[in-house]
């Protein structure tokens, strides 16, 4: 998402040189993007709760809606941890940080002030609490009592607070990478570097990668009520186990035997995924997320809900780097693209939603329409956006 480069031959660069480009974690990135888009598009029709509802949720969109969630957001923060494996190779963590601020806090401002407001208001009138125009709503109401930035601090602000409604991963993609920056820099030292190796010859034996999950576990139970919740407001995980998934993809693409290891167990971890995720789905058919409320449920449901995130990730990443290391132009348009795309993808979900919920046709035929619309919405938009300077910028995306 972050658009850094990724930049290392299939088999890593330890000592931090610049090497071939690893072009299946830029494909990941663009494919990603596409399953957080379809996904969106889904999510009128889903049992959870959303801005824009269906009056009757449908189980098959439910169901498919919980698979995603389990490793959607996940698969992005490893992404943006590999990213930054190599771009702290070229930058000091200051020029580190001063790239992802532009990068990541100009468009998530801009959003905030111009694109959001659409978004909200569209949900405001669906829902029946606003009947003006959007000019009688922005910009006073929106930034009196709409405003999607939650600035006060409370004992439960991390757990499900609004930093800009869907754009909340920028926010804390970027303070993840404020908080980090050092902490990684550190990690190259010589030293560290030879315990990264010793802890990567381990992981790479049959099974071993999944050693890894260990932390997320151990963070995913301990992150509890009132502080946090499950599921929670950030895409259905706790951001301290994001945090984790970060942090560990950066320790996965600083050593080659991560890589070998992720290799050998990408078909494993696919037959733990499938099984972690048909137990969740039962869980939730048979109890509902209310059973989360007893502890000893809560305790074996966020273990395997932690760990069936982390086979999904090791699953992508290995089929990943198998089948996706070429480059063509297509790549290179769209993973230009991916950054502006995620600004706007959810505010046109919304506009379209608003429009074909309410229509009395099939949920599968309202899905499709939800999709062409607003693919086709954000796609007449990424034209000026690619072209010009300013809105490159405003977009964070490099100028031409």
């Amino acid at each position: 998402m972050n658009g850094q480069p990724s930049r290392s031959s299939n088999t890593g660069t330890p000592g931090g040189t610049r090497a071939e480009r690893w072009y299946w974690l830029d494909w990941l990135r663009v494919l990603a993007m596409g399953v957080i888009f379809l996904y969106h598009c889904g999510r009128p029709f889903v049992l959870f709760g959303w801005h824009i509802m269906d009056t009757q949720p449908d189980m098959l969109f439910t169901l498919v809606n919980i698979f995603a969630t389990g490793w959607i957001m996940p698969l992005f923060f490893t992404i943006s941890g590999m990213a930054t494996y190599f771009s702290l190779t070229r930058r000091s963590p200051r020029q580190f940080v001063e790239a992802r601020f532009k990068r990541l806090m100009t468009p998530f401002i801009f959003a905030l002030l111009v694109i959001l407001p659409v978004h909200v208001y569209y949900e405001i009138v669906f829902n029946g609490y606003f009947s003006g125009s959007f000019f009688d709503f922005f910009p006073l109401l929106y930034f009196t009592r709409g405003f999607p930035f939650e600035v006060y601090l409370s004992p439960t602000y991390f757990a499900g607070a609004n930093q800009g409604i869907y754009l909340w991963y920028l926010f804390w993609l970027l303070i993840f990478s404020l908080i980090t920056a050092h902490f990684f820099k550190w990690l190259r030292r010589e030293e560290n570097r030879d315990r990264i190796s010793k802890l990567a010859a381990v992981c790479n034996r049959r099974g071993g990668i999944f050693l890894l999950a260990i932390p997320l576990l151990v963070v995913d139970v301990s992150a509890v009520r009132p502080f946090f919740v499950f599921p929670s407001g950030y895409g259905g995980w706790k951001l301290p186990t994001y945090l984790v998934f970060f942090i560990l993809a950066y320790v996965l693409a600083s050593d080659p035997q991560f890589q070998e290891s992720i290799d050998k167990n990408r078909t494993p971890a696919f037959l733990l995924g499938i099984i972690t995720s048909t137990l969740i789905i039962l869980f939730f058919g048979a109890f509902g997320s209310e059973i989360l409320a007893d502890p000893i449920f809560y305790v074996l449901f966020t273990t395997l809900w932690a760990f069936n995130g982390w086979c999904w990730v090791i699953t992508i990443l290995g089929f990943g780097r198998r089948l996706l290391s070429f480059n063509n132009k297509l790549l290179r348009l769209t993973n230009e693209l991916v950054l502006p795309f995620y600004i706007l993808h959810q505010t046109a979900i919304i506009v379209a939603a608003f429009y074909i919920v309410p229509l009395n046709l099939a949920v599968i035929v309202r899905y499709l329409i939800i999709v062409l619309a607003s693919f086709t919405l954000i796609a007449i938009l990424l034209v000026p956006i690619r072209k010009i300077n300013a809105s490159r910028f405003l977009f964070g995306m490099r100028r031409k």
